[in-house]
């Protein structure tokens, strides 16, 4: 094994070892996934999933996150008064922020892949200790990039 497929595998069996240590078998199932391509040299499946799975990822969200609008207890009228209300109208500033910080983290991870680790660490304990979701990885990379701005990390 060269010393650059050495390097990857290594990680991602870190990765894979702390995500089951702390119980988030979607983050085991993607490593191990990304280990056995990355090990064995599959490197056209490796740059497919790299250019098309965060859209099929994103596509999967949307449709969860949509499911309640086929609910036969869905009303139209009762969501827009909601929208108007004080909490309607938060729930649509911190949905524009988050976007933002999401596409942000986008960035961040992209240019800079050793935050990767920390945000994977952080989100990690947040599922163990707190009941957080591993879907706020993203948004941790966000406030990075915000920060960075802001001061240098």
């Amino acid at each position: 094994m060269s010393g650059q497929i050495w390097h990857g595998a290594v990680a991602l069996m870190a990765i894979v070892v702390l995500s089951a240590l702390f119980r988030d078998y979607v983050l085991v199932g993607a490593a191990l996934l990304l280990f056995v391509l990355h090990v064995f040299g599959a490197r056209p499946a490796l740059a497919t999933l790299q250019d098309q799975s965060l859209n099929i990822g994103l596509f999967f969200l949307m449709v969860y996150l949509l499911l309640p609008l086929t609910s036969d207890t869905f009303d139209l009228g009762k969501v827009g008064k909601a929208l108007i209300s004080p909490a309607g109208l938060v729930a649509v500033i911190a949905g524009l922020a988050i976007s933002y910080l999401g596409g942000a983290g986008m960035h961040v991870l992209s240019a800079r892949p050793a935050v990767l680790f920390g945000v994977i660490i952080g989100t990690l304990i947040a599922v163990l200790l707190v009941g957080g979701l591993p879907a706020g990885m993203m948004i941790a990379a966000g406030v990075v990039a915000m920060l960075s701005r802001a001061i240098p990390l």
